[in-house]
């Protein structure tokens, strides 16, 4: 009877020893990574279109504090670009304003659900501001150059993906405030929304 108590008690125990040894070839789900990360940026605004760089140094908590330079070229509302294909030529008809937009925006981007989505995906929301330096070159020489400051805020959300090799894909919708204390081109207040590109490195 002692014997068969023993023999019973050793195919219980057997399966917990199996399954502890199973345990020490199971992999955990690798930590997200947190990097900083640098590249060129490329912007499509409601009246124009922007190319720049950033740059994002890591915090705690899967925070980025970064800068991004960035250099706009303006549209008149009225202006029509069209290519001439008796001539080969493009032809620009309505345009009386050449303005354009530098800006310099510190940012603070939070990457959101980092523990629960593949660390390549990487949503994230963003604060920014900084000043803007407007200027315009009017067509016509009769009228005066203009060289305008403001003060640039800036709100948005989007997606980073890190691809192969450390590369970055980024893709971002995003709100621009940009008022001036005097009209530049058309308009003193020249507010967009923003589709913005970014192709970089993580570093």
């Amino acid at each position: 009877m002692r014997y068969l108590m023993l023999v019973f008690v050793i195919i219980l125990l057997l399966p917990l020893r199996g399954y502890s040894q199973y345990e020490k070839y199971l992999q955990k789900d690798p930590e997200p990574t947190d990097e900083a990360q640098a590249g060129v940026a490329f912007s499509v605004i409601e009246n124009g279109t922007g190319v720049g760089g950033f740059y994002e140094i890591p915090l705690i908590g899967f925070t980025h504090l970064g800068a991004t330079f960035n250099f706009f070229f303006l549209r008149d509302k009225k202006q029509i670009d069209y290519y001439d294909p008796y001539y080969n030529y493009p032809v620009t008809y309505g345009k009386v304003n050449n303005v354009y937009l530098l800006d310099l925006i510190f940012t603070l981007k939070k990457r959101l659900l980092p523990h629960e989505i593949d660390n390549n995906f990487r949503p994230f929301v963003s604060l920014g501001a900084g000043p803007v330096y407007g200027m315009n070159f009017p067509e016509r020489n009769k009228f005066q150059d203009q060289y305008r400051w403001a003060f640039a805020a800036a709100l948005a959300a989007g997606v980073d993906v890190a691809m192969q090799n450390n590369y970055l894909f980024g893709i971002r919708l995003q709100y621009r405030f940009m008022k001036f204390n005097a009209v530049l081109g058309e308009q003193r207040d020249h507010s967009t929304l923003d589709v913005r590109i970014e192709l970089g490195k993580l570093l």
